[in-house]
């Protein structure tokens, strides 16, 4: 999720979208043409705070080997987008790496 973070706070997409593809009806494409609207919508400052972003691995809910739940209140610093509609993730590893799957 950190790495998730700091790839958005980069702007790097094609990190952005290997982690969050998985969670996208459409998948690598889906995701290649929204996140770039999703950086649109994203002030310096909130840029700023994903790459700061930490989680506490303490508030992170084990699911098993390979599937863990991330809640907002495990996230910080918040953007305030992501403040104001707070999102649950479902994160499960696959191939080797941690991905977004809900």
């Amino acid at each position: 999720m950190e790495e998730y973070h700091h790839a958005l706070g980069n702007k790097d997409l094609d990190t952005v979208c290997r982690i969050t593809a998985p969670a996208f009806d459409g998948g690598m494409k889906e995701c290649r043409s929204l996140t770039p609207m999703q950086f649109g919508m994203l002030s310096e400052d909130d840029f700023k705070k994903l790459k700061a972003t930490r989680v506490d691995p303490a508030k992170v809910q084990s699911k098993g080997a390979d599937k863990v739940v991330v809640p907002p209140s495990a996230i910080a610093p918040q953007i305030a987008m992501m403040a104001a509609e707070p999102k649950t993730f479902t994160m499960a590893w696959r191939d080797g790496t941690w991905v977004v799957v809900d």
